[in-house]
């Protein structure tokens, strides 16, 4: 479980990191800054991945998006449902939001010095596994090329880090 630990901080060390920064968004930036749509906005849970170790932990990250910030706190349980979270961290960034296109925005942190964008956030219909291949709204996250998908409720499907259970 510690292997399963260290990466998973790891982990969410980094996309904090990533998200944060360095220290203020430039007016340009701030200027242009839109408010959300409803749609968009409220409790995302993203599936972080499961550990390896016999009767591992399952991890859970619980995004909490409003028009000034992104909490993310992590949580992880044994339960393979993934009921019963237990708190585990939380990271909060400061954030403003610019439009894209229709349907995507552009995540700015307000601590950050260049008006570099930490990634995008819009909806889309993903299949998921766990709902027997069914499509399902979810919040897709674009961060570095690569895409994360969060959902209202917690689900087993499109793990953000890597699931050491194969």
């Amino acid at each position: 479980m510690k292997k399963f630990y260290k990466v998973l901080i790891l982990g969410l060390a980094s996309l904090g990191l990533f998200m944060a920064g360095g220290a203020t968004t430039s007016a340009q930036a701030a200027s242009k800054s839109v408010k959300l749509p409803s749609s968009l906005k409220g409790t995302w849970y993203g599936y972080l991945g499961k550990d390896d170790d016999p009767g591992g932990y399952y991890a859970v990250a619980k995004l909490s998006i409003t028009n000034k910030k992104i909490t993310v706190r992590e949580y992880t349980t044994k339960k393979k449902s993934l009921k019963s979270l237990k708190w585990f961290t939380t990271i909060a960034i400061p954030t403003t939001y610019i439009k894209k296109s229709k349907g995507v925005y552009r995540v700015h942190s307000r601590i950050t010095m260049d008006s570099e964008s930490l990634g995008t956030i819009s909806r889309k219909a993903v299949k998921v596994k766990v709902l027997k291949n069914k499509k399902h709204m979810a919040l897709k996250l674009g961060i570095d090329h690569d895409n994360f998908y969060a959902f209202r409720t917690p689900l087993r499907s499109h793990a953000w880090i890597y699931d050491f259970s194969g």
